[in-house]
C-alpha cells in the first residue's frame, strides 16, 4: 500500500520527495513502567524514597505501541515543517541531511541544461515534492525516545494550566478540539475535567499495530 501510494507520488505526480512535518510523540503512561537510574539524579534509589519514580518504556511493547500520542493533532501546523522527514528518490536527492535534501538534481544542473531558468530553489520546488495530506493519506509518528528523567516532574506538569509541558502521553477525547494557540496552556481536559495533552492515532491503534505484531511474531521463523 505504501509502495503504490510512493509509486503515484513518483509516476503520476511527477514529484521526487513527499515530506512529512515531524513532532515529538508522546509516550503513553499507561505502557510506562517504573526504573532506576544512578546515572541521572532525578532517577537514583535515593530520590525515589520522596518523589516519583522515572519510567520507562516496556519490553514487551513495540515503539509504534508506545509512542501512538500526538500532543499536536493532524493536520499540523506549517511550523513544523521546520523538523520535516522525507521520503525521496535517491536518484533526484544527491546529498541530504538530517531534515533536509541539500543539494538535488535539480539544483546541481548546469546552466546550459536549464534553458535560462537558472536559478532555482530546490527545497520549495512545489513541482518536485511536496507535503503529505496528513488526513487523507499518511502521518509520521515521531517516536524519539523520552528519557526516564524527563518523567520525574509528571505531578506537577500534567495537571491543567502547569508551567511548562507534561512529557507523559494522557490521551485526550477523539472528538476534543485541538487549538495551536491553547496547547502550550495545558488546558485540555476530557469530559471529566480529567487533564489530557495528546491524541492516538486509531487507524495505528486497529490496523498498523496489530499487522506490526504479526510480522514480528513471524521473525525467526521463516515465514
Amino acid at each position: 500500500r505504501v509502495g503504490r501510494r510512493l509509486d503515484g507520488v513518483d509516476g503520476e505526480e511527477g514529484r521526487k520527495v513527499l515530506k512529512f512535518r515531524s513532532t515529538r510523540a508522546r509516550p503513553l503512561l499507561s505502557t510506562l513502567v517504573p526504573t532506576f537510574d544512578e546515572g541521572a539524579k532525578e532517577c537514583t534509589h535515593e530520590m525515589a524514597k520522596h518523589n516519583n519514580q522515572c519510567l520507562v518504556k516496556r519490553e514487551d511493547r513495540t515503539y509504534l505501541e508506545t509512542y501512538n500520542c500526538e500532543y499536536i493533532k493532524s493536520p499540523k501546523p506549517e511550523r513544523f515543517a521546520r523538523a520535516m522527514k522525507q521520503f525521496y528518490r535517491p536518484d533526484f536527492v544527491l546529498s541530504h541531511f538530517v531534515h533536509y535534501s541539500t543539494v538535488t538534481t535539480d539544483l546541481a544542473t548546469e546552466k546550459r541544461h536549464t534553458k535560462g531558468k537558472f536559478i532555482q530553489d530546490a527545497t520549495t520546488n512545489l513541482k518536485l515534492e511536496r507535503f503529505v495530506d496528513e488526513i487523507e493519506e499518511g502521518v509520521l509518528i515521531h517516536a524519539k525516545t523520552t528519557v526516564p528523567a524527563e518523567t520525574f516532574s509528571r505531578d506537577k506538569m500534567c495537571k491543567p494550566n502547569a508551567p511548562s509541558h507534561c512529557m507523559v502521553g494522557i490521551p485526550c477525547p477523539d472528538d476534543l478540539p485541538f487549538s495551536d494557540a491553547l496547547h502550550t496552556k495545558n488546558v485540555f481536559h476530557n469530559e471529566k475535567g480529567e487533564f489530557c495533552n495528546c491524541w492516538t492515532n486509531r487507524k495505528v491503534e486497529k490496523y498498523w499495530l496489530p499487522k506490526l505484531k504479526d510480522a514480528l511474531s513471524n521473525v525467526g521463523s521463516g515465514v
